[in-house]
């Protein structure tokens, strides 16, 4: 269960995560990169509102999309500010695809005032959100995820209670797959059987990074799989893989002000008393604070986690399939000491 939707991150586990390590680094098939042919003449114009779904819809798409990333890697979409240049891009557009849940607040303006004709399409339509408050107990239901040709659930009317990060469940990205493929096709019907087998091609890869790393959370304790972050993006991947999210310092986010000394002095003595392994820093935030609590609690800080946007292009966090992978490895590793 989530107690609170949002704290300082860190995770607590035991043994038995050097082996989810092992099965994750194992893998059951390569980390997809979109195709890197050349664009067809008519490939579909598309802007895309962040790094991890421009992979999702470059992978679906190939040579018949082009795609233009409003919030690029290593990029905060929580603190993003539209440019004149974004709004060219807009308008320029044949699809404006987001991921909806409310995780693009400034779409709706930045669509407006840029004239745009553009469709739009929300990757995330027929996904179950979960809220701020909403129980994280894990579970293998399949509620909630449409993988057929047509959208059978609204997104309409989230707030900003609604947890956005649905793209940390792979099951909820075979959801954006079947949305991102729909919306290609009748962008560019010529293009439909090359867009239906890359799709196809994809969402298997999906299922088995969901089999990996379901297997690698069943070798850990169940009463060791405690979740404590600080920016609220786990609670997707907690319910679906069976962890607990809790919090150490309320409300503070990636939009907030640092934590007082007290409450790094107050976490770091929680952080004692149970004998916390490491704690982790985000790969679009700074490592500040983190490093602060670390000093004061005697602990390690591990390699960043990929939880809002993708790493470089060529590292482990490049593409969503590896960040993925990338993240169950890293909390693994340095949680189980190795």
């Amino acid at each position: 269960m989530r107690r609170s939707p949002e704290g300082w991150m860190l995770a607590i586990a035991g043994a038995g995560l050097a082996a989810a390590a092992v099965l994750l680094a194992a893998g059951c098939g390569s980390d997809s990169a979109a195709s890197t042919t050349a664009p067809a003449p008519d490939a579909t114009n598309a802007v895309v509102t962040f790094s991890i779904l421009d992979d999702v819809v470059r992978n679906v798409g190939g040579r018949c999309v082009t795609t233009t990333t409003l919030v690029g890697r290593d990029g905060d979409a929580h603190v993003f500010e539209p440019t004149p240049k974004d709004a060219t891009s807009l308008k320029e557009a044949d699809v404006v695809i987001s991921n909806g849940l409310g995780f693009e607040p400034w779409l709706g303006d930045l669509y407006a005032s840029s004239g745009s004709t553009a469709t739009q399409v929300v990757a995330m339509k027929g996904v179950a959100p979960i809220g701020g408050e909403d129980g994280h107990e894990g579970g293998d239901d399949d509620h909630g995820h449409d993988h057929g040709d047509e959208e059978k659930a609204s997104d309409g009317g989230h707030d900003h209670e609604v947890d956005p990060h649905a793209w940390q469940d792979p099951r909820n990205m075979r959801t954006a797959v079947a949305s991102v493929r729909n919306a290609l096709v009748k962008a560019n019907p010529e293009c439909a059987a090359e867009i239906r087998a890359n799709a196809k091609r994809y969402d298997a890869e999906l299922v088995a990074l969901d089999k990996e790393i379901a297997a690698a959370a069943k070798s850990v304790p169940k009463g060791e799989r405690i979740i404590i972050t600080s920016h609220d993006s786990l609670g997707y991947f907690a319910k679906r893989y069976g962890f607990t999210v809790e919090t150490a310092l309320g409300s503070v986010t990636t939009e907030s002000a640092d934590p007082t000394a007290k409450q790094i002095a107050d976490l770091a003595a929680g952080i004692r008393k149970d004998g916390v392994k490491a704690i982790f820093v985000e790969n679009i935030g700074g490592s500040g604070v983190i490093d602060r609590l670390a000093t004061e609690a005697g602990v390690q800080v591990a390699p960043p986690l990929y939880t809002d946007a993708l790493g470089e292009e060529g590292s482990e966090g490049g593409t969503y399939l590896g960040m993925m992978r990338a993240n169950a490895n890293t909390i693994s590793t340095a949680l189980s000491g190795s």
